[in-house]
């Protein structure tokens, strides 16, 4: 069989297994046995094969069986982990993914004999080190024993994903290496992401089980973050099977008596949420954040520059407060408070710093990803030399980058001279100090500790999963629409706590992911902790976001029944309306909001809005005018009555209030366009030309822009008398000999 045949007859049959059609199950799985030639497994899929045959001779004689829906979930699963063990079997002598190719490599090699070698190993380090702390430190030996312990970590690392399934005795083995502390921190952490990386690969609630027992069993609080972080994310990939485990749900319900187990689901849950706007940050960060930085780079630079020895020295910005003032004007400040907010919140903001900085050979090793920050790594050692353990020190301990970018970190130092090594280390240190401060009044110190190792966790893995070279070979649980923690029913008892549907819900909605937004507020509203009546409010917001105004009319309208003279609501019921084109019931609603707030210029304007797109040019032009009268109207009323103004016919009121655009306010290209349209209609073809060239360069050059803006009033200037000729050769004389954008 070719890979491609044995991979459609392996998705037919748990396709068969999924829609309970277990006859046809049988008979693809049975073809991938033949095919293999393991007999261990056909005797396996005989034995399953005749308690179904059974069970159906039973269910057909009438015989009532209490425990058929146990029997019939039991010889699924098995069939399931069958079917995975036959398409493994066949496809590891083939296939080129990287699962396969650890297990040709790693051969025969026992879980247990791997972890007597790296203890040994471990054992000769702690003897080289305490030599070397004794007498003159011999860091090539130190270092050969680093190298030998961390390829052995690897070794363990493969071992453990790519067995399937896991034995008994090797499940017995796990859970005691990770659990307990024979092993060091960050090696059970790897033991950890392995288990998981397997059951990103195939499902094995052996490997699930441990994970959840880890969480329990474990003292480490890194090690039982991670293993909780990872037992999500299993059950969310695995929903369907997880769904019927009676072993999960046995497990699941005796965590809920753990002290810190909801609190902690609720962490995992709103960072996982939180990952799925990180494209967005980094399209952010990358596209605002630091080319506006960088724009100002020459003049910083100038400012900060010790006139005598050239040096720039940050820190000393918040000394002079005339830089510091220039900083705020210039906008930098804001920018930075930005960046700093969002960390705080626990965005990730530096994978558009790190990205590219994941090609180092250290990220070639699979296990490196998953791996937590120490500083005695030998891949550190190397970059930084062991007599600067101080400054991986200062990495290790600064609080928003993940384990990952601190590697990255401290192997891009390696290339940098050492006046700039310590330049940057006092730089962090100081940072450091600054964020930690700035995260003191937020949480008590042990919550924020276990938020701050989900967080990193949850970072680590977006970055494996969204930049590792070969993630595709992976199930890709970090992508936008498989997220979503309140779906995975295991955990809907926690997942779906009135708290955490709030915070999600508004973490949603800020972030522009509606539908999720209006799943979230939909549970909340038919719970009994939903007390606040303006859940209909937030349904309705969301609703009308996402463009189903019909919805959100309906919500709006819950809301109105017990509050009904709130103006925010009635603005947003008229906006509503205003979207599907029903003019009248939308002024209706903005006129009783303006009885409740009259001196609102926003309003005031939108009922202008609203009156002019139904052709009532004067009422809209009176509603303006009213507006440009009001406190803190400023020149927001100046546009539209210039363009009443023009149709209207009224050019020299037109004209006036375009001059003072110009003169008082900063006039867009679609400024200069309109007043050259009242120009033109004024007879001063030369004054409209130069406002339509003006308007030209505020597009850029860009002239099917021009010519499109210009085509778009075509009815209006006909109406006023411009004739088809004139407005064919008007763009032609306006863009002259430029060529199309």
């Amino acid at each position: 069989m070719t890979i491609q045949e044995i991979e459609n007859i392996h998705i037919k049959a748990k396709r068969c297994i999924s829609n309970a059609e277990v006859n046809d199950a049988f008979s693809h799985i049975t073809t991938l046995a033949r095919e293999l030639g393991r007999a261990d497994l056909t005797d396996e899929i005989e034995r399953l094969h005749m308690s179904y045959t059974f069970m159906l001779k039973y269910l057909e004689q009438g015989v009532m069986d209490p425990q058929r829906d146990e029997i019939l979930a039991n010889i699924r699963q098995a069939l399931y982990t069958v079917n995975d063990q036959c398409f493994i079997g066949l496809m590891e002598p083939i296939s080129p993914e990287v699962f396969y190719a650890r297990r040709r490599e790693l051969g025969s090699a026992s879980l247990v004999g791997i972890v007597e070698e790296y203890r040994a190993v471990l054992k000769e380090l702690s003897l080289v080190q305490s030599a070397s702390d004794a007498q003159n430190a011999d860091n090539r030996a130190i270092l050969s024993h680093l190298q030998q312990a961390e390829a052995l970590e690897t070794r363990l690392f493969n071992r453990v994903w790519s067995s399937f399934p896991l034995s008994a005795d090797d499940a017995a083995s796990l859970k005691l290496c990770i659990s307990g502390d024979i092993l060091p921190v960050h090696t059970r952490c790897l033991l950890v992401a392995a288990l998981m990386l397997g059951l990103m690969k195939f499902y094995d609630e052996s490997k699930l089980l441990i994970l959840l027992e880890v969480y329990s069993l474990s003292d480490e609080l890194e090690v039982q973050l991670r293993a909780l972080t990872c037992a999500m994310l299993s059950l969310l990939a695995h929903k369907k099977l997880t769904s019927s485990s009676k072993a999960i749900q046995i497990r699941l319900a005796a965590l809920l008596d753990t002290p810190e187990f909801e609190r902690d689901v609720w962490g995992i849950q709103l960072q996982l949420a939180r990952s799925r706007n990180t494209e967005n940050i980094k399209q952010r960060v990358r596209n605002d954040l630091i080319p506006n930085i960088m724009k100002m780079r020459p003049d910083i630079i100038d400012k900060l520059k010790d006139k005598e020895s050239q040096v720039i020295d940050l820190s000393d910005i918040e000394a002079n407060p005339d830089w510091q003032e220039w900083l705020d004007r210039s906008g930098i400040t804001r920018k930075i408070e930005e960046f700093n907010a969002m960390q705080i919140e626990g965005s990730d903001v530096f994978i558009a710093t790190f990205a590219h900085l994941k090609t180092f050979p250290f990220f070639k090793t699979l296990s490196n990803w998953f791996l937590p920050f120490y500083p005695a790594h030998s891949a550190v050692l190397e970059s930084l030399g062991a007599s600067k353990l101080a400054l991986a020190d200062v990495v290790k301990h600064a609080p928003y980058l993940c384990n990952s970018d601190k590697y990255s970190f401290c192997l891009s130092l390696g290339a940098l001279p050492e006046s700039q090594r310590s330049m940057m280390s006092a730089q962090l240190e100081e940072q450091n100090a600054a964020l930690n401060e700035a995260r003191q009044a937020e949480l008590p110190d042990e919550r924020r500790r276990r938020l701050g190792v989900i967080t990193a966790f949850v970072q680590d893995l977006y970055r494996f999963f969204k930049l590792f070279s070969r993630r595709r070979e992976f199930i890709a649980i970090m992508d936008d629409a498989g997220l979503d923690m309140t779906d995975c029913l295991p955990l809907a008892e926690v997942t779906r706590d009135a708290h955490v549907l709030e915070l999600l819900g508004a973490l949603y909605f800020k972030n522009a992911f509606y539908d999720d937004a209006i799943k979230c507020f939909t549970r909340l509203e038919g719970m009994d902790d939903a007390t606040d009546d303006h859940i209909y409010q937030k349904i309705g917001f969301a609703y009308q976001n996402a463009g189903n105004t019909d919805k959100a009319l309906t919500y709006y309208k819950r809301y109105e029944l017990l509050h009904e003279d709130d103006a925010w609501n009635m603005r947003h019921i008229a906006a509503c309306y205003r979207a599907q084109g029903k003019y009248e019931e939308a002024l209706d609603y903005y006129r009783r909001a303006e009885a409740l707030v009259p001196d609102n210029v926003s309003l005031t304007l939108t009922i202008g809005h609203v009156l002019l797109e139904q052709n009532r040019t004067k009422e809209a032009l009176q509603q303006y005018f009213k507006a440009d009268l009001m406190e803190g109207a400023k020149h927001r009323a100046w546009r539209p009555i210039a363009w009443c103004s023009f149709l209207l016919s009224d050019y020299e009121r037109a004209i006036d209030y375009y001059d003072r655009i110009a003169r008082e306010d900063k006039p867009s290209a679609q400024d200069l366009l309109n007043q050259g349209h009242v120009l033109l209609c004024q007879g001063d073809m030369q004054g409209a030309i130069a406002a339509y060239r003006a308007s030209l360069r505020g597009m850029d050059g860009d002239t099917t822009k021009f010519r499109a803006a210009f085509k778009s009033d075509a009815v209006e200037l006909r109406l006023h008398g411009v004739s088809a000729v004139d407005q064919a050769l008007i763009p032609d004389a306006v863009c002259g000999q430029q060529h199309t954008h």
